[in-house]
């Protein structure tokens, strides 16, 4: 199991993904490419297919031991995650890709043991690329200060019932929140550059769509908690690839207060 070098690994993966930019940003850019509808209706791009084998190609060369599992290849029959794997997503983000919106994104992340490892996002329109080793956590002080707004980050693209019913609770449990909304994996950076306190997802999502950016902002001091149990989120589910419910939160001193809020919300409405 990976355990040495991690540093240097994240500077392989950085550059890695800087590298997917320019042929990602040309085929966004191209007027004629268009998108295909995969067997379970969602959108795939020559962008993602780019994406997938440019990855692949480099975690197999690179690390020929460790077992991928990518978006773009995944099978759920006959899956047996392993205690160390990559996940990717090679576009998180395609119908924002479709819809012109900038706000898409390439993920690259590390599982050991059901856990992120360490992690790596690229945003091409943007120029952006953050990462991180999640078992490495930079430690933020507590701060006492009781906050005037808390700022939420809702889905731009699948915003449901449930989102506006928890603004509505926030709202009538005196509240002030400003609102942001963003495409893909993004939502998650926001908590990471601490522009966003938290990110409640009631709708579906898979693992891919979510490690890298947990393992990012894990290793900020923030995570990513399920809404149900409170714990942490886990990866390698052998009996399905989707996450249940969850909060991201940007700092885990908020956990108690937080998830007490969100379970008080459950209690009553969900």
């Amino acid at each position: 199991m990976l355990s040495k070098n991690l540093e240097s690994i994240i500077s392989q993966l950085e550059e890695l993904t800087w590298s997917l930019f320019p042929e990602i940003l040309k085929i966004y850019q191209n007027p004629r490419s268009s998108a295909q509808e995969k067997k379970d209706g969602s959108p795939v791009t020559a962008a993602d297919m780019y994406a997938h084998k440019v990855i692949v190609e480099f975690l197999k060369r690179q690390f020929p031991d460790i077992p991928i599992v990518s978006e773009e290849s995944f099978r759920q029959k006959n899956y047996r995650p392993a205690k160390e794997f990559w996940i990717i997503d090679p576009i998180d983000g395609t119908k924002e890709f479709v819809n012109k919106s900038n706000e898409f994104t390439t993920n690259i992340a590390l599982i050991q043991n059901g856990k992120p490892a360490l992690g790596v996002v690229g945003a091409p329109a943007f120029n952006q690329v953050w990462s991180g080793i999640a078992i490495e956590p930079v430690k933020k002080k507590p701060n006492n200060k009781a906050q005037s707004i808390l700022r939420i980050v809702t889905s731009k693209s699948h915003r449901t019932l449930i989102d506006t019913a928890f603004l509505n609770f926030l709202d009538k449990k005196g509240k002030k929140l400003k609102i942001i909304s963003k495409g893909s994996s993004l939502k998650i950076c926001a908590l990471v550059d601490e522009k966003a306190d938290i990110y409640p997802r009631f709708g579906p999502t898979s693992e891919w769509d979510i490690a890298a950016a947990d393992a990012v902002l894990r290793s900020r001091g923030g995570g990513i908690f399920q809404i149900d149990n409170k714990k942490p989120l886990e990866y390698g589910k052998k009996n399905s690839i989707l996450n249940p419910m969850f909060i991201a939160i940007r700092d885990v001193n908020q956990k108690k207060t937080i998830l007490s809020l969100i379970g008080s919300f459950r209690k009553n409405l969900l």
